[in-house]
């Protein structure tokens, strides 16, 4: 069997990179080349809800995303009656009228300062309900109780006023206070002191987001296939933990196409959507395989459009190639 390599652009959003005009923008024939000749179809619900419905069972896939990491990466069983939430730690600025994450202020902390964050938050808020807890990731879980209330996933708002993304209404009240609460714990902490003499962007927040299950179109699940015939290599709170929950293979990203051995079945790549380095490493190399009948399909997922090449689209020469900031547009 042929394998499949599906790329997914973690943090890539349409809209910011859309805007770029074409002075300023480099063109990636690889990339243009793939847009042009693949089917596109709109990813419905995001690439977490695409994952879920084709490499999660049933009942996984209707979990929320912060349940099913929290019940592949806490020691401790989930809590029955309670809810979690990812905490993603961020960098707000202020605009004119409305407060902005910054275009690189989903923050990746060191391990150590996770920890730190993790037992200063047990000794602030210990009497609350709230639970903070880290495991390796760009994102902290944070526990409490169920609310049914989440966020939105953060990367869609960067560089963009963040209200659209946050917790809304009055029953998301409760998150709201509690964010609020954490800003001014962070204001002055010693993380931040340490991030600033480092040259670092400090922890505005953390993002409190994923705590509602995500809904993909049904269409999704015609390829719908077991993480034990497919691999996932990238980092990602929740895409890992479907695998893990599955007994499925997981593995660092490699830094290049070539690096990844092809043994069959689906080859899942957690992109961090720079272009260039996708172009470079990943783009020319892979539509060099599928030319060469080592895929058979090339898929990339990115913002809001799925995209999928077979070896024998190739051929449509007839469809024109344009800038790729105005195909993703």
């Amino acid at each position: 069997m042929r394998s499949e390599l599906i790329l997914v652009l973690r943090d890539f959003f349409v809209r910011e990179a859309a805007a770029e005009p074409e002075s300023t923008s480099e063109r990636l024939p690889a990339l243009e080349s793939l847009l042009a000749s693949a089917d596109r179809r709109p990813l419905i619900g995001g690439w977490r809800a695409n994952l879920a419905a084709r490499f999660a069972t049933g009942e996984i896939a209707a979990m929320a995303p912060a349940a099913v990491a929290a019940q592949a990466w806490l020691a401790s069983p989930p809590l029955p009656a309670g809810q979690y939430w990812f905490a993603t730690p961020v960098h707000y600025f202020a605009g004119l009228d409305s407060v902005h994450l910054h275009p690189d202020g989903l923050l990746q902390l060191s391990d150590r300062a996770q920890t730190a964050l993790v037992t200063d938050f047990a000794r602030v808020f210990g009497q609350d309900p709230w639970v903070l807890h880290a495991f390796g990731r760009r994102e902290l879980l944070l526990s409490g109780p169920p609310l049914a209330q989440s966020g939105q996933d953060p990367a869609q708002f960067a560089g963009r006023d963040v209200a659209d993304g946050l917790p809304r209404g009055a029953p998301a009240a409760t998150l709201r206070r509690l964010g609020a609460e954490m800003e001014m714990w962070l204001h002055e902490h010693q993380v931040n002191r340490q991030r600033e003499r480092d040259g670092e962007l400090p922890v505005s927040g953390l993002w409190l987001w994923g705590a509602l299950a995500v809904h993909a179109p049904a269409a999704a699940t015609a390829t719908m296939a077991s993480p034990a015939g497919s691999r996932l290599y990238g980092e990602d709170a929740y895409a890992e933990a479907l695998w893990r929950v599955q007994s499925g293979y997981t593995a660092p990203l490699p830094a290049h196409f070539e690096a990844m051995e092809l043994t069959g079945g689906r080859h899942v790549v957690l992109h961090p959507a720079a272009l260039q380095p996708l172009e470079r490493c990943w783009l020319l190399p892979a539509l060099a395989a599928l030319r060469a009948r080592q895929l058979s399909v090339i898929e990339l997922l990115a913002g809001t459009q799925w995209y999928r090449l077979h070896w024998w689209q190739l051929a449509r020469f007839w469809r024109r190639r344009v800038p790729w900031w105005e195909q993703l547009a």
